[in-house]
């Protein structure tokens, strides 16, 4: 009931009074990030949302400006930690550069909990996996039970597992608390600050 009724309104009541509470640091890290070097705040990728559905998820630039063009992969870790910028870095490190997700969740293209969105290079490779079929029919969401419980550099195919595993077991309590931890490890700057190349993965991101 939950899942098919009422997550849709949690999501957008949040995300309304995120929006809210968050306003004052959202203008903060706005003038912060654009201060440094003059550049772009904002950064747009694209993301497969529900059914497959392709969507800009937004996110506060933590790269420099020339990243945008240059894959990861082309990157060395030296060069990947070079082209992080000052207040890239922070905003990494507590996950606030995801913060303009909440715009997403507000539009319907995300929920504040579910998988998280794939890019269209890596859901092309887990196409073909059990269960990913069962995956793109939810709304994919800012966080998850794979973000939260596992190594953020782990394989997708082991997050698959994870995210399968909270689609089937999904509930308003369950969704709670997984927002409940991330707040905390967001508040203590928990989230892994492991600069490593992904394949397929923008640098800009």
């Amino acid at each position: 009931m939950y899942k098919l009724c009422f997550k849709r309104l949690f999501d957008v009541i949040l995300a309304l009074i995120g929006c809210m509470f968050f306003a004052p640091f959202f203008l903060l890290f706005s003038f912060l990030i654009w201060e440094e070097d003059r550049g772009y705040v904002f950064y747009r990728q694209i993301r497969m949302g529900k059914g497959a559905k392709k969507f800009q998820m937004i996110k506060f630039r933590s790269m420099t400006i020339d990243s945008k063009e240059i894959p990861t992969f082309d990157l060395k870790k030296k060069d990947l930690r070079v082209r992080v910028t000052k207040t890239g870095k922070f905003l990494r490190s507590c996950a606030m550069d995801e913060l303009p997700q909440v715009i997403n969740i507000l539009k319907g293209d995300m929920s504040f909990v579910g998988p998280r969105p794939l890019m269209p290079c890596e859901a092309s490779l887990l196409k073909d996996q059990q269960g990913f079929l069962e995956r793109s029919k939810v709304m994919p969401g800012l966080t998850g039970l794979a973000q939260i419980t596992i190594d953020k550099y782990i394989s997708n195919d082991e997050k698959l597992k994870y995210d399968l595993k909270y689609i089937k077991e999904q509930t308003f309590l369950g969704d709670v608390i997984l927002i409940a931890r991330s707040i905390g490890i967001t508040i203590f700057r928990k989230w892994e600050m492991q600069w490593q190349d992904e394949s397929c993965k923008d640098a800009a991101v």
